[in-house]
């Protein structure tokens, strides 16, 4: 795989940024590629540091993009956070170091990214499968998540950690947002923040589909303490890097509103005795003002993710409903539905639906029809077709390559019926 994505493959990515592999200089002595995950550095006093190192196909590219404005020593290289498109890189720039003749960079990380990495190896097979259908392909290959390839940090911190670059404090916080394990880091005579994922240019990717927990409310306590320090300039793990005081505190700001909106209202309805299954179909949203905010469109993340995001944290699986306790099979069910209405009804209904483009309606009237058959031919096709309907219209990049691969995988089970 080539380590920069061609234009078809950027568009599925998040948070789409027009300057995907290039360098782009904020000011003298800060900069940033522009990766799948971006690599934020910070140089200009005779040693450099390096938060993040995107995904291992991009980091030779990041780094040879880094050398062409600076030849100082990689000082610290820094993990926001230990996903595979901001940690797997780091090969790449201690080679480079090596081969300069430098000393070998310290990796920084919170002390629970070790921890990821073993579990990324324990579920290896698992997490390829996943990001094959979240990224569509795209950055996802069997060997992502092989053990023998994982930089694992030198130096770990906990809480907070104060470190010298050539004179020039730097400052390493814990975070809990889309990880755990989450780092931002503030440079306070630049007045800049390197913040991962943090920021993602998109509603935020809590409440992954197939992804751990995550943390709706500290992610928004976390916006609002960056906010706090008054950054000049915001450098993301994903998008367009932000300049001046007043965009840096409304981007913080508003995404921790948003956040904190849909948090306190799922609280609310679970405090009101309402099930998880009431809560989502609610369709609970953020107002029309921050929905407007370019930074907080559903490209990424959504409020439904977020939704749910929220209700794992605090209310176990269970969605409510007494059936689902411990459920009939999906076959049974099925089964039992089409003895009642007759499969030729169910798949007329679901056309009809279809037509009218009311396709979740569609989609789960399909799947009745194939779960009481999954060899019937007709019932594998039309939920291909309702699945590729709904990925041509879906904005959040997640959801459109699961039904988009799912739509796949039944084309080729429509193939093995021919």
């Amino acid at each position: 795989m080539s380590s920069t994505p061609n234009s078809k493959q950027a568009n599925n990515l998040p948070g789409f940024d027009p300057k995907m592999g290039q360098l782009e200089v904020i000011e003298p002595g800060i900069a940033m590629f522009h990766g799948f995950a971006n690599v934020a550095f910070a140089y200009g006093r005779g040693e450099m540091i390096v938060v993040d190192t995107s995904s291992r196909q991009m980091g030779a590219a990041a780094v040879r993009a880094i050398r062409e404005v600076s030849e100082e020593p990689f000082a610290f290289l820094i993990y926001t956070h230990g996903h595979g498109d901001h940690a797997f890189g780091t090969e790449a720039f201690i080679t480079d170091a090596i081969t300069r003749g430098h000393a070998r960079p310290k990796i920084w990380a919170h002390e629970d990214v070790a921890g990821r990495f073993k579990r990324y190896a324990l579920t290896r097979g698992w997490q390829s499968h996943i990001n094959r259908l979240q990224f569509g392909g795209a950055f996802a290959s069997d060997g992502l998540f092989d053990p023998k390839s994982f930089s694992f940090p030198d130096l770990v911190y906990r809480d907070q950690q104060f470190l010298d670059l050539v004179g020039e404090p730097v400052e390493l916080h814990h975070a809990m947002g889309e990880t755990d394990d989450a780092t931002w880091v503030w440079m306070p005579t630049r007045r800049l923040a390197m913040v991962g994922d943090l920021i993602v240019s998109s509603m935020p990717n809590t409440g992954n589909p197939n992804k751990v927990q995550r943390y709706t409310l500290e992610w928004a306590e976390t916006l609002e303490a960056i906010a706090k320090c008054a950054p000049q300039y915001i450098l993301p793990g994903h998008g367009p890097a932000y300049r001046g005081e007043e965009l840096c505190k409304e981007v913080l700001s508003e995404t921790a509103r948003a956040l904190r909106l849909i948090h306190d209202e799922v609280v609310r309805r679970l405090n009101a005795g309402e099930w998880p299954v009431d809560i989502v179909e609610a369709n609970i949203s953020i107002p029309a003002d921050l929905a407007a905010k370019p930074y907080l469109q559903p490209i990424y993340g959504c409020a439904p993710f977020v939704v749910r995001d929220v209700i794992r944290r605090y209310a176990g699986w269970w969605t409510g409903e007494p059936s689902q306790m411990f459920p009939a099979s999906r076959k049974e069910r099925g089964a039992d539905i089409l003895a009642l209405c007759g499969r030729d009804a169910i798949l007329a209904k679901t056309r009809a639906l279809k037509d009218a483009a009311d396709l979740k309606r569609a989609l789960a009237l399909a799947e009745i029809a194939l779960n009481a058959n999954p060899s019937d031919y007709e019932a594998i096709r039309l939920n291909a077709e309702i699945l590729e309907a709904m990925a041509g219209g879906e904005r959040s990049f997640i959801a459109r390559n699961f039904f988009a691969g799912a739509a796949r995988q039944l084309r080729e089970r429509a193939k093995s019926q021919i």
